[in-house]
């Protein structure tokens, strides 16, 4: 997969915006998963999948901004 470089100066409320924003889309997808459990939509492992994604993401976005806060104190 092709991969994208982001370099981003967030205010505290963007940067809380975005991790918010990731937060509901996982707990979209880990709704479907469970939807997908009753027989609905698509295979529980393409949203449980697509929420582990996201949390990687997440986390990405954190560890980064944790890391860049603590190298400018």
């Amino acid at each position: 997969m092709t991969q994208k470089t982001l370099n981003l100066e967030l205010s505290n409320d963007q940067f809380a915006d975005l991790t918010n924003a990731l937060e509901d889309h996982r707990e979209y997808f880990k709704k479907r998963a469970s939807e997908a459990q009753l027989g609905f939509g698509l295979d529980t492992g393409y949203w449980q999948s697509r929420a582990a994604e996201v949390q990687e993401l997440l986390q990405l976005v954190q560890g980064t901004a944790k890391q860049k806060q603590q190298s400018s104190e």
